[in-house]
């Protein structure tokens, strides 16, 4: 097979992670092919160092990459631990930089979301368009991330005055209202 693309490996991004390939589908869509180098690996619960068991596929949702919606296919290494008294058995590997356990998105995908939401004031319709995913998949992912951050009292730290920007509140008002009249404009000029 070969060794990995260094320069691939920087593209993409994934600290620990090697590009072993990449697909376009006939929508453009990328599907990003990743795998992490063969390492001993102790096992979580006992420390022995565990045997190798072959590859689990995970398809995760990752953040959008020139101007294309992408789909991560992490090949997972999946582990025996040797030792008869473990409780565990067998593990695959983890990496909650890259994915949290059972995600659909990757970590990535989710903070590039919220972003999106805070300072492009995107819908969530709006971000699971260009992530080509559903609604679920994105409020899912991301709801749980901005309650934890929602409940953090910390953020309010060395806050003495809490304001509105009317110039922003003004706006929006005035959209709304420049919406309305377009569509009584529209009303009126279909029933006439």
């Amino acid at each position: 097979m070969g060794g990995y693309c260094d320069r691939c490996d920087l593209l993409v991004g994934l600290d620990g992670l090697h590009v072993i390939g990449v697909v376009a589908d006939a929508g453009g869509r990328l599907t990003i092919t990743v795998e992490s180098a063969a390492e001993p690996m102790g096992c979580p619960s006992c420390g022995v160092v565990a045997h190798g068991h072959g590859r689990v596929e995970v398809r995760l949702v990752d953040a959008p990459a020139m101007g294309r919606p992408v789909r991560l296919i992490w090949r997972k290494r999946r582990r025996v631990c040797p030792e008869p008294a473990c409780p565990v058995g067998s593990f695959v590997e983890q990496d909650e930089t890259i994915a949290a356990p059972r995600s659909k998105l990757t970590t990535r995908a989710c903070r590039w979301a919220i972003q999106q939401i805070r300072r492009e004031h995107a819908s969530v319709n709006g971000i699971r368009r260009q992530l080509g995913t559903g609604w679920r998949t994105v409020w899912e992912s991301i709801q749980p991330l901005l309650q934890r951050a929602a409940d953090e009292e910390s953020r309010f730290l060395g806050v003495t005055i809490l304001g509105v920007d009317e110039h922003v509140v003004r706006h929006e008002a005035l959209l709304f209202r420049m919406e309305v009249r377009d569509l009584h404009r529209l009303a009126g000029t279909a029933v006439g």
